[in-house]
């Protein structure tokens, strides 16, 4: 029973997200519904991140590298190149994004935590000055003339914001239940196991650094996707788009939002909305947006006394005998104080 419910939570999860999304599309104006693209875009890049960080324990500051070169791969494709359709620009997108990943991953694989950290920054850094001096790519001004290509065969024109939203959140949603299947097979067991121990799992016979390269690049190839969906939102790509703030961003929102996947998406959209309020109330709205992070942050690690907060509120109910969730109340009371 439990095993059938949970093969269909994913598709009713899918479903709920889909209406909702119809509901607001039906209800939004244009520069909203631009805006709620906008976070599902940089939700797909913060599940990218999700990946590496939390299956593979490496927190990765350079993913911007990926989301910029996806997101130049489809300007070129389409004002250079002569692509007119927008699933053979995805197509290239990964292509050249995961062709750029590779060595970067075969260098990064061997390293952890920090070091890790610092190489990816290090590769990104240096794609984003080889973009601002870059002619081909148009330097400091970026890339413009970027169109929305066809996407034929299926008649469906993605010039409107809110056919382009509906084509995005098929995307995301797409690639969403394609990381979550690959988190839960076998690979994703194996790369949970490399976390734990990695040379438990040498001994066994595995190779953690190949599977270190797969992964990166597996996780590479989605923030590319999420590039290749910004370049046709903005119409325009810039050597901002490889800035260290992309990735900070992404790095960000997996921790504030948590261990399971649907919790940094869903935080991306909502900080999506929430910068874009701060930022019409006053000038100084990262600065406000920097102090939500820094109480979130402090109420994961209990620094704010939210813990002692839930135990004077569940004391009373464990007394009654009236607590929910019956086993609960002496897991609890074995916890230290």
């Amino acid at each position: 029973m439990i095993g059938r419910l949970r093969l269909l939570a994913v598709p009713a999860v899918v479903a709920v997200v889909v209406v909702a999304a119809m509901i607001v599309a039906a209800n939004a104006n244009t520069f909203q519904i631009i805006l709620l693209t906008r976070g599902l875009v940089l939700a797909l890049l913060a599940a990218s991140v999700w990946f590496l960080l939390r299956i593979c324990d490496l927190p990765s500051f350079g993913h911007a590298a990926f989301f910029g070169v996806g997101a130049y791969t489809a300007g070129l494709a389409v004002t250079r190149w002569g692509v007119s359709n927008v699933f053979v620009a995805l197509a290239l997108g990964v292509a050249v994004t995961c062709a750029v990943a590779l060595p970067i991953a075969v260098v990064a694989s061997r390293l952890r935590s920090i070091s890790f950290l610092l190489v990816t920054l290090a590769f990104a850094e240096m794609l984003r000055s080889l973009a601002m001096r870059w002619r081909t790519l148009g330097g400091s001004d970026g890339l413009v003339g970027v169109v929305r290509p066809s996407a034929e065969p299926f008649r469906y024109a993605l010039s409107g914001p809110v056919n382009y939203f509906y084509f995005t959140l098929a995307v995301v949603l797409i690639c969403l239940v394609g990381l979550r299947a690959v988190t839960r097979s076998g690979f994703g067991a194996t790369l949970v196991g490399i976390r734990d121990s990695d040379t438990r799992m040498a001994a066994l016979g595995y190779s953690p650094a190949a599977y270190r390269v797969v992964a990166i690049v597996m996780s590479a190839a989605l923030a590319g996707i999420a590039g290749v969906l910004h370049a046709f939102l903005n119409r325009y790509v810039n050597p901002e788009d490889l800035s260290p703030l992309v990735s900070a961003r992404a790095l960000l929102t997996d921790v504030v939002g948590g261990v399971p996947l649907v919790g940094p998406p869903i935080l991306s959209i909502l900080l999506t909305e929430l910068e874009d309020t701060l930022s019409s109330w006053t000038e100084r709205w990262m600065g406000a947006l920097g102090l939500i992070y820094i109480v979130v942050a402090l109420a994961n690690t209990d620094r704010l006394g939210f813990g002692r907060l839930r135990e004077l509120v569940l004391a009373p109910l464990r007394r009654s005998g009236a607590e929910p969730g019956g086993t609960t109340a002496p897991l609890l009371e074995r916890q230290p104080s």
